[in-house]
């Protein structure tokens, strides 16, 4: 982020320094016998004169931005003269030297080509400065549209995974028991109700979130009968803390994948919230089977929250898998955000 935000306020003080420069190189070794001051006060008139009519006509006559490095040479060629002479007019009349007029009569061609030439370099500096600035914000740009699509991508794809698989079990359901199939669809399209136009936003509340995990547990415990039971601890002061969408129910959808659904008498599935040192912490723990063999993938849900996470706040969140002498708990660590 530039120190200066005010653009011209920028260009100014560069023109200003640049003049100040020029002021002090040439006291030395002028032939009129000059002080600094006085030297000061023509450098500034002249070079904001120069700057002044450069800027009447890049909006005027070379507006268009097609002209580029043209238009910066044709505006300095121009610029350079003109601005040299009421530049020495104002300064003249400001330190009240007479006959000004008669004073450029006398002004060499080397100091009008070196005005010239100055001003032809500070314009292709102006010039080069603006495209910099023109690639450096379009690439910004364009990381920022790559994230976006990443992350919309990562999104949608969160929501077929969860309907394939509940659309399996009822397919299943169907034929051995069709009024749990019947209770199952009920409960589905209850959940599917209740998500639609949250799973789309880019961020809900921790009330919301919560809500859609309960809705989705309730499905799961419908399916997997006494065998699934949860907990949702959310405390008051979070519910309106915001996160991204459907952040927690692939951890959720692992945890009974992984850990519950092949352990025999099932576990529990306990979902909270808490703020530690001004940043949230999620945790999704389990009794299921835990680690087996000291690893654990995580499969499809795990990678996405990884990469949404990352997308979304770089290093500044977190997540990490711990091994509990029952099960597992998974805990996310992000920027605390109130809605």
């Amino acid at each position: 982020m530039p120190i200066i935000k005010n653009k011209w306020l920028g260009v100014s003080i560069i023109v200003f320094i640049a003049n100040a420069v020029i002021a002090l190189l040439m006291t030395p070794h002028n032939e009129w016998g000059v002080d600094f001051t006085a030297m000061m006060v023509h450098s500034e008139c002249i070079g904001f004169a120069i700057f002044g009519i450069y800027r009447l006509l890049a909006v005027t006559l070379f507006a268009r931005r097609d002209f580029g490095l043209l238009r910066q040479l044709v505006s300095a060629v121009f610029a350079g003269p003109i601005g040299y002479m009421l530049g020495t007019v104002l300064a003249a009349t400001l330190l009240g030297e007479p006959e000004p007029l008669g004073e450029l009569l006398q002004t060499s061609p080397v100091l009008i080509g070196f005005t010239v030439a100055a001003s032809a370099c500070v314009s292709y500096f102006l010039w080069t400065r603006r495209r910099l600035g023109e690639e450096t914000a379009a690439h910004a740009r364009a990381q920022s549209l790559a994230a976006e699509a990443q992350l919309k991508l990562l999104q949608t794809q969160i929501e077929p995974h969860m309907l394939f698989n509940t659309l399996s079990t009822l397919h299943t359901l169907i034929d051995i028991d069709p009024p749990r199939a019947q209770a199952m669809l009920d409960q589905l399209i209850t959940y599917l109700r209740s998500t639609l136009a949250a799973s789309r936003a880019e961020h809900i509340t921790l009330h919301n979130e919560f809500e859609q995990l309960r809705a989705y547990l309730q499905l799961m415990s419908l399916r997997m009968g006494a065998r699934l039971t949860f907990t949702l601890e959310l405390p008051e002061n979070l519910q309106s803390t915001t996160v991204p969408p459907m952040l927690l129910q692939p951890l959720v959808e692992n945890a009974i994948k992984h850990g519950l659904e092949p352990k025999i008498e099932g576990g529990c599935i306990t979902v909270s919230a808490s703020l530690t040192s001004g940043k949230l912490l999620l945790e999704v723990r389990d009794t299921g089977l835990g680690l087996q063999d000291g690893e654990f993938s995580g499969g499809f849900g795990l990678t996405n929250v990884r990469e949404r996470l990352f997308a979304l706040y770089g290093q500044h969140a977190a997540l990490k898998i711990d091994s509990l002498s029952q099960g597992l708990a998974v805990l996310i660590t992000l920027p605390h955000a109130k809605s």
